[in-house]
C-alpha cells in the first residue's frame, strides 16, 4: 500500500481520500468465504489530484 501512496505523492499528487471496500451483509450470506475480505480489503480506492 505504501508503494501506491508514496508513488502518487512523489509524482506531485495530493491525496484527497482513501477508501477500502468490503463485502455487504448480503454478499456474506450468499458466499460465506468472503468473511476473509473483512480483515483485508477487496479493493483500495485512492482519490488524488494534481
Amino acid at each position: 500500500m505504501a508503494t501506491y501512496i508514496n508513488t502518487l505523492i512523489h509524482s506531485g499528487f495530493s491525496i484527497k481520500e482513501i477508501k477500502e471496500s468490503k463485502p455487504s451483509e448480503q454478499m456474506l450470506v450468499k458466499d460465506p468465504t468472503l468473511v476473509n475480505e473483512l480483515r483485508r480489503p477487496m479493493f483500495l480506492m485512492i482519490a488524488a489530484e494534481k
